[in-house]
């Protein structure tokens, strides 16, 4: 008799058109998790009749739900789609699937020029201001190089202006350049998976309906992979024999895992790299504080409600001034973007572009240790932007190779 192994547990996912409906037709696709806690809910009420022998006839299932979710090392283009549904929007993609077409390109430390124009989906004007992204290029000196779009000046089809804290290395004629891109931001819609685990030593899958994402949470911690973790809540579960993915499910991603030792530079703040200050972790949890949607004559949830967006932060400081504890103190309001990356130069970088300091505590605790500055964050839609598309609570920049999805 065979006893299941947790270890050989297979994760898949197909994105759902219609709430709690699996797909007939399509491709799912093998995830890549550390853990997972997908579990089908029953809520159950025992009879309240009086009986003369003093027993319980009766329990009956009343209401239902699917709950859980999964942990993951980050790795690069294998949960975007959770990020997506997360974000309620989607990745506006630069040029194909993220990698704008080559280009020859003149530098100075804050402009890059084009000999001839980029056009159609890779002309300049598809990056916005504060963008980040990616520069490849044949050999010049700026190939593989992090780049961010001016936050004040619009790229134009023959000119981008950089961020002075990102220059460019000056250069005439440099060919091949590519520029790689893709940014999600937060939106309004709404969309769910169908999720499916095997537990191939019996024979047993799971799959769980109508999941939609309600927490998604990335660990930035110095000296350890970059981890995270997504929470659902969702329709209904069935169990069978059998598979119920339409298709042929698409392998997992191969990128490497990523990690807080390798990055695109200092955590920036207020605008601009910290140079003095190091932080050992920044912990994002993003909330879209859901609720169930209950109805007579369903059993399983009839929809998923989405509350107010709540994006918030925890921060661990080295501490060496006092510059981030006098904004808590005044009530100023900063910015933050973090970036990681793996050893083939993709990644992600994430810009909160309005938050405040809702906490801040520097405590020697004991001797012989660092002393720490402690930070929790709120991040809020950074409504004073001049361009209302940029009016928004948290950016996600992908830069990196082309991300051609399932």
């Amino acid at each position: 008799m065979a006893l299941a192994n947790t270890s050989l547990a297979q994760v898949r996912r197909i994105k759902e058109a219609t709430f709690g409906v699996t797909p007939v037709a399509g491709n799912g696709g093998n995830l890549r998790v550390t853990g997972e806690s997908f579990n089908f809910d029953v809520k159950k009420e025992e009879s309240k009749e009086l009986r003369a022998d003093r027993q319980i006839g009766y329990v009956v299932p009343v209401s239902a739900g699917a709950t859980g979710g999964f942990n993951f090392h980050l790795s690069y283009g294998e949960y975007d789609p959770e990020m997506e549904s997360a974000l309620q929007s989607a990745f506006t993609v630069y040029g194909t699937n993220g990698v704008g077409t080559a280009f020859e390109g003149t530098f100075t430390a804050t402009t890059i020029v084009p000999t001839v124009n980029p056009s159609g989906s890779s002309a300049f004007t598809g990056l916005v201001r504060g963008q980040w992204f990616r520069l490849d290029s044949t050999s010049g000196p700026n190939k593989g190089k992090f780049f961010k779009v001016s936050s004040t000046v619009t790229p134009t089809a023959g000119l981008i202006t950089l961020d002075a804290s990102t220059p460019a290395v000056v250069s005439s004629n440099e060919a091949g350049c590519v520029i790689q891109t893709s940014r999600l931001t937060n939106g309004i819609a709404q969309t769910s998976f169908t999720y499916e685990k095997e537990y191939p030593d019996v024979g047993q899958f799971f799959a769980f309906k109508g999941m939609t994402p309600g927490k998604m949470m990335l660990n930035f911690v110095a000296a350890a992979l970059t981890d995270g973790s997504f929470e659902f809540m969702g329709k209904n579960s069935v169990r069978g024999s059998s598979t119920i993915m339409p298709g042929v499910t698409a392998a997992s991603r191969t990128g490497e895992i990523q990690s807080g030792a390798t990055g695109v530079g200092q955590l920036w703040e207020g605008g601009a790299p910290l140079t003095s200050t190091f932080i050992k972790s920044l912990n994002l949890t993003l909330d879209n504080v859901q609720r169930s949607q209950e109805a007579i004559a369903n059993y399983g949830y009839v929809g998923i409600g989405s509350g107010t967006l709540a994006v918030t932060a925890t921060m661990e400081a080295y501490f060496a001034n006092g510059d981030l504890y006098d904004k808590f103190l005044n009530n100023v309001y900063t910015s933050v973007t973090v970036g990681t990356q793996d050893p083939a130069g993709n990644g992600y970088i994430l810009t909160l572009p309005r938050v405040n300091i809702k906490t801040a505590k520097v405590v020697a605790g004991a001797k012989d240790q660092d002393l720490m500055a402690s930070f929790e964050l709120a991040a809020l839609s950074d409504d004073a932007n001049s361009i209302p598309a940029l009016r928004k609570t948290l950016f996600i920049d992908r830069v990196g190779a082309a991300v051609v999805p399932f």
